[in-house]
C-alpha cells in the first residue's frame, strides 16, 4: 500500500500552523493527533504510518508554540488552544474525526469532545494530563520551596536560574523551565485545569492508553479517567513510561485499530 506523507501549513487567527498528514491512496476515515507539551506533529509518525498501513487518514498537528508553528501572542488557556484546534478542522473540513490527545493534548481532547461532542467519533486518550490532583511528595515540597525561595531570596543572585532549573527539574515541571517567556506563562496556566467533571459528560466511545511505569502522569489516573468516561476502555502498555506511542509504536497503534476499526 502507498503511503503519502505531506507537510502543510494553513494560518488560522494569524498563526502559521504547519501539520503533518499520512494517509493512504483511499480512505474513509480521519484521525486528528494532539501531541503533548514538548512534542510536535512529528512525534506521532511511527504510529501515524501504522494507521495509515490499515486505511486511516491521519492529521497531526504543531499546537501554536511547538514544533514548526510560532506561539501565540497572548497567554493561552486550555479553552483558547480548543478553539484554535476548532478552527482549524473548520478550516480543512474537517467535521466528523477520530481524535488522539497524548499528556496535555490529551487534556485538550477531553475538552474538545466535551465542548463539540458531535466532531467526534471516537475518542483516544494517551497518559492524558487531564487530572490535576496536587501531589506533594518530598521532590515536589523541595520544588516548590525552592522556586518560592529562589524569587523570594536569591533573585538577585548569580544562583537564581540554577535554584529555578532545579525547583522544576525537581517537580517534574521541567518543560516549565526549558520553555520561552509567553509559553512558560502558558503552562502556568493550563497546568492547573482539571477535567475531571468535563470527562464525567464525556459520552462519546473512549480508548485510555497508558504506560504502567509513566512517572508524570501516574497510573492512577487513568483508572480515575476510565472510570469517569462511562464505558471506556483502558489498555496498559507495560514496561512503558510516559511516553507509550514512541516506545511501544506498535502495541499502541494495534490498541487504537482495534478500538477504531470496529
Amino acid at each position: 500500500m502507498d503511503i503519502q506523507l505531506l507537510e502543510k501549513k494553513e494560518k488560522i487567527d494569524g498563526i502559521d500552523l504547519k501539520y503533518r498528514v499520512t494517509q493512504p491512496e483511499k480512505y474513509e476515515d480521519t484521525v486528528l493527533i494532539l501531541h503533548g507539551w514538548g512534542a510536535n506533529s512529528f512525534s506521532w509518525h511511527n504510529v501515524a504510518y501504522l494507521l495509515a498501513e490499515k486505511g486511516l487518514r491521519v492529521v497531526a498537528i504543531d499546537l501554536p508554540g511547538f514544533g514548526e508553528t510560532p506561539p501565540p501572542e497572548d497567554v493561552w488557556g486550555t479553552d483558547d488552544y480548543v478553539d484554535f484546534i476548532w478552527k482549524f478542522c473548520k478550516e480543512i473540513d474537517l467535521s466528523k474525526f477520530f481524535l488522539i490527545g497524548h499528556s496535555f493534548g490529551g487534556a485538550l481532547a477531553t475538552k474538545f469532545t466535551y465542548d463539540h461532542p458531535t466532531m467526534v467519533k471516537r475518542l483516544v486518550l494517551c497518559d492524558a494530563a487531564a487530572i490535576r490532583k496536587e501531589r506533594l511528595n518530598f521532590r515536589q515540597k523541595t520544588a516548590k520551596f525552592l522556586s518560592k525561595a529562589g524569587s523570594k531570596v536569591i533573585a538577585d543572585t548569580p544562583f537564581y536560574h540554577f535554584f529555578e532549573k532545579m525547583a522544576y527539574k525537581l517537580a517534574g515541571s521541567y518543560d516549565y523551565y526549558k520553555a520561552n517567556p509567553i509559553m512558560r506563562e502558558i503552562f502556568k496556566k493550563i497546568i492547573i485545569d482539571d477535567m475531571s467533571e468535563l470527562a464525567r459528560a464525556i459520552k462519546n466511545p473512549c480508548l485510555i492508553i497508558w504506560g504502567r511505569e509513566d512517572m508524570a502522569t501516574p497510573l492512577e489516573d487513568a483508572f480515575i479517567m476510565n472510570e469517569l468516561i462511562e464505558g471506556s476502555y483502558l489498555k496498559i502498555i507495560n514496561e512503558a513510561r510516559h511516553n507509550p506511542y514512541r516506545t511501544h509504536p506498535k502495541e499502541v497503534a494495534g490498541a487504537i485499530i482495534n478500538f477504531l476499526i470496529k
